[in-house]
């Protein structure tokens, strides 16, 4: 007996008419809410990329940058802040026309039905790419960026070396630094141990810092030069930097201390080395050369 053959399933077409990856973005570009988004994103990134330099300016009011390490850190928050510009006017548009949209033309006028929902973001491979892509490059670019700048930051910051491991001809000074609520005590343990509430400097030369505290924690900041350190009771933390401008500049307690944390406060003088060998012998000290 013959087996007659079973009929083919048939197969279903492809679809003739599927639109290229981009017409979701085309079509979401023509939609009235997105133009007016566009615009707010726009309108936000020109306002807000200035501020870059804004910052800087009321971070310099005092006198900074003083050293190298604090250059490269106002480098670092003038490139973040502009980069980061774009992502906040972003996010400031789509807040803004949340809240407002609807009064600028998001009502439907007329006889014509409203425009269907917008599609999915997920299954648009063109959008997800796109985002993967921008994204990824952002991130890639802050990493890199700020593994350089940690890189140049260690090796401007030679002066937290130990004095006898200094890869330079040039001996740094050596300053022993006590917190204490609320004062800052500074003391010279090469210059016969004087000791003063204010710190003097050489400029040009490498600083090595001991940092401790008698009581709390407390944190050791010298703003324009852009240190900054925990002064830990019982134990001894070491920083260093070398100053490259004269002034006198800020030293402040950057941890809550107590109740008159925000007047632990006092002053480096940055001065010519003749002018520090001058203090030094003032204060009772021995000579520096």
């Amino acid at each position: 007996m013959s087996m007659t053959n079973a009929p083919e399933v048939e197969q279903p077409e492809e679809p003739t008419n599927r639109p290229a990856p981009s017409y979701r973005i085309r079509e979401w570009l023509s939609r009235p809410y997105a133009r007016h988004f566009l615009v707010l994103f726009i309108i936000f990134t020109v306002v807000i990329m200035p501020s870059a330099w804004l910052v800087l300016h009321f971070m310099n009011q005092s006198g900074g940058p003083a050293s190298a390490i604090m250059g490269e850190i106002e480098k670092t928050i003038f490139v973040f802040t502009f980069v980061s510009a774009p992502l906040m006017a972003m996010a400031l548009a789509i807040l803004l026309y949340s809240l407002l949209g609807r009064d600028w033309g998001g009502k439907v006028h007329g006889e014509e039905p409203p425009m269907q929902e917008s599609p999915a973001i997920r299954t648009n491979g063109t959008a997800v790419i796109l985002w993967i892509a921008a994204t990824s490059l952002l991130a890639g670019f802050l990493v890199i960026w700020g593994m350089m700048e940690l890189a140049t930051i260690t090796a401007n910051s030679y002066g937290s070396t130990a004095p006898n491991q200094q890869p330079s001809d040039v001996k740094p000074i050596d300053i022993n630094v006590t917190g204490a609520q609320w004062v800052w005590n500074f003391q010279y343990p090469d210059q016969q141990g004087i000791q003063s509430d204010t710190l003097v400097v050489p400029v040009n030369t490498p600083l090595y810092f001991n940092v401790t505290s008698v009581d709390v924690i407390h944190s050791f900041w010298v703003v324009e030069l852009g240190i900054k350190i925990d002064a830990n009771p019982g134990a001894v933390t070491n920083t260093g930097v070398t100053p490259t401008k004269l002034g006198t500049f800020n030293i402040r307690c950057a941890e809550l201390c107590g109740m008159h944390h925000a007047y632990m406060q006092t002053k480096i003088q940055v001065v010519s080395q003749a002018d520090y060998e001058n203090w030094v012998r003032v204060m009772g000290g021995a000579k520096t050369s």
